[in-house]
């Protein structure tokens, strides 16, 4: 008897979740090597800083309409790209906005802590 998983549509199905979970431990696994064992952190440091306020930023879109910041600075650049590429930009520049706010936190040494 042949035991399988197969790769469906199906958003939450076992097949699904144990595909995930295996990738996820492969990447796991490939970056502790990476950074831990041999050492290269320097490349780090946008995630670091992602990492250092996750719980703030996460929170922050409660109180912070990133969208309308974001289309504030960056609508003209989406625009410019046309579609399908615009969304890709527009995608971009909202992470880069959480990054450049939680890049100043980072920088004025203020991390919110539980």
């Amino acid at each position: 008897m042949e035991f399988r998983f197969p790769i469906n549509k199906n958003l939450w199905s076992s097949s699904f979740v144990m595909l995930v979970g295996g990738i996820s431990l492969l990447l796991m696994s490939l970056f502790y090597f990476i950074i831990d064992v041999k050492g290269y952190k320097k490349w780090t440091f946008f995630f670091r800083v992602i990492g250092m306020n996750s719980i703030l930023i996460y929170m922050s879109g409660h109180f912070i309409n990133w969208n309308y910041t974001n289309e504030g600075f960056f609508k003209w650049l989406g625009q410019l790209a046309g579609e399908p590429y615009g969304a890709v930009l527009m995608a971009i520049t909202f992470v880069l906005i959480k990054w450049v706010f939680l890049y100043y936190l980072h920088e004025k040494k203020t991390f919110l802590r539980v």
